[in-house]
């Protein structure tokens, strides 16, 4: 890694956010009120001002606390290096990085046509649902990794061509280009792919995922 990749992802990391210190900061309080709790006299903690005490760790700080903690783990899972956690996917990184090659993926991220978590950004549609579908469909992939997956990796689905028009249609250049105009329909409704013919080139080497 050279030493400007570096320092983007130092600038970028942040260290650790201010959600995940708010998790961390109700975690200790929940287990100092729990122990607070234990070693009380059980008649204290039978009255009111226990019950409360319960109710406010129990149903209020707990749960916050994971909602939190879930959240931040969401975020987590949507950078590079989470997918290259799996080492399925060390060949597809590895290419995307590599800035002599000629591979579609690797062009937008070395260009950084998309700054961040350039892998989630492809692989997930737009919207609230579509980052719900991306992360349902991540914890089908955790299940295929630890159960057993065919090779070579593929898509569960034709790739959806909106998750490139979301960034390419607004531009005059993909507009202006005859064979998108002919193609407009075709192209749309994903009937007509991207990649291939005369088209733009594979996002990733074929066997890319040979490289564990």
């Amino acid at each position: 890694m050279n030493p400007f990749e570096e320092s983007v992802r130092a600038a970028s990391s942040g260290g650790i956010s201010l959600v995940a210190w708010i998790v961390i900061g109700l975690s200790v309080v929940c287990i100092a009120l729990i122990l607070i709790i234990m070693t009380r006299d059980p008649k204290k903690v039978a009255e009111p001002s226990g019950k409360w005490m319960l109710l406010l760790v129990f149903f209020i700080l707990s749960p916050t606390a994971y909602l939190l903690n879930f959240s931040v783990a969401v975020e987590d899972s949507k950078t590079v290096d989470f997918c290259n956690s799996c080492h399925v996917m060390h060949g597809y990184v590895n290419d995307l990085k590599n800035p002599d090659s000629e591979y579609l993926a690797s062009a937008h991220y070395q260009s950084r046509w998309i700054a961040d978590n350039q892998c989630f950004t492809c692989h997930s549609d737009y919207g609230l649902f579509g980052n719900m579908k991306a992360k349902t469909t991540g914890i089908r992939h955790v299940w295929a990794y630890y159960t057993g997956y065919q090779t070579p990796v593929k898509l569960y689905q034709t790739y959806n061509n909106n998750i490139c028009l979301r960034c390419h249609a607004p531009t005059p250049a993909f507009q202006e280009e005859d064979m998108h105009i002919d193609n407009a329909d075709d192209i749309m409704s994903s009937k007509m792919s991207c990649i291939g013919l005369d088209c733009h080139v594979r996002p990733h080497p074929v066997e890319a995922w040979k490289q564990q």
